[in-house]
């Protein structure tokens, strides 16, 4: 049995980690960060494949789309770009937006990408060649984080959570925070939602189909990042350690603690053998859940 649950401490990224993201066959891990690279790694071995000199600024955001053929960035430096994942070549680069990108999601036919950012914006475009079809504006200002449901749904955070249809209509919106949501998921089967406030410590589990608050729990812990696992039965977080818990309960199952400084993103792979998180102690850890 590994020690604390810790597999592989990947190293190589010269500054904090900011994103990550499993590829659907589970074979990949995508990671970026402060140092304006993206590195992709062999899991569960943890070997560096290639590492991409992809944008002029933090790289904020990663996601697969659906089949694992293409995966998105997204950078401080107010890009998207679309990679395909054979070779790690550029299909698609947009510069649409006005502020820094923080949070990407694909729309579940992987034909869109959906981008949210500090410019107030969620931008629409195709896949894979990056071309603008729609802007959404909820008006909540900063855009931190985004989800897509298996239904097309989408979930806004900034200072407010927002439910949006596909189109951009506003469905439902909760505005009771001090500090606003740091980051959102929808559960495989996209009945729930949960949400992540950062600093106030807290998260929010929604009935995605009621569009009703189902429960919350408060942590001692910063709140930074979330994930559900693919039976949905299980939900990690990331904030100083990585903790895991049941979504239903508001129980928190396990605790891994390992990283030297916060964690700013964290995945359950799709095989739901392994959880990655990233830091800005300039480490990637993957654990065995």
């Amino acid at each position: 049995m590994f020690e604390n649950g810790l597999i592989k401490t990947l190293t190589g990224h010269k500054d904090g980690v900011l994103a990550l993201a499993f590829s659907p066959c589970c074979k990949f891990l995508a990671t970026a960060g402060e140092d304006n690279t993206i590195r992709l790694w062999s899991t569960p071995d943890g070997i560096e494949i290639q590492t991409i000199e992809a944008h002029e600024g933090d790289v904020r955001a990663l996601a697969f789309d659906q089949d694992g053929d293409m995966f998105a960035s997204g950078s401080w430096d107010k890009s998207v770009k679309i990679w395909r994942t054979e070779d790690c070549s550029t299909q698609g680069t947009a510069a649409k937006h006005g502020a820094a990108v923080n949070c990407l999601a694909f729309s579940p036919d992987g034909k869109l990408l959906y981008s949210g950012s500090d410019d107030g914006t969620v931008k629409v475009f195709s896949s894979p060649k990056c071309w603008l079809e729609n802007t959404i504006s909820p008006g909540i200002g900063d855009i931190k984080a985004l989800a897509v449901s298996p239904s097309g749904m989408l979930a806004v955070g900034g200072v407010e959570l927002q439910f949006l249809d596909p189109a951009g209509k506003l469905l439902k919106d909760n505005d009771s925070y001090v500090y606003g949501i740091r980051a959102v998921a929808f559960s495989p089967d996209g009945k729930l939602l949960a949400a992540a406030t950062g600093m106030e410590k807290r998260m929010e589990i929604w009935n995605a189909e009621k569009l009703e608050e189902a429960g919350s729990v408060r942590d001692s812990d910063w709140l930074n990042c979330l994930a559900f696992s693919p039976d949905g039965k299980q939900l990690a977080t990331g904030g100083m350690a990585v903790k895991v818990w049941d979504p239903v309960s508001g129980a928190c199952l396990k605790t891994f603690e390992g990283h030297t400084d916060e964690i700013y993103s964290v995945d359950v792979s799709p095989d739901g053998k392994y959880i990655a998180s990233a830091s800005k102690d300039k480490t990637v850890k993957l654990w065995a859940l």
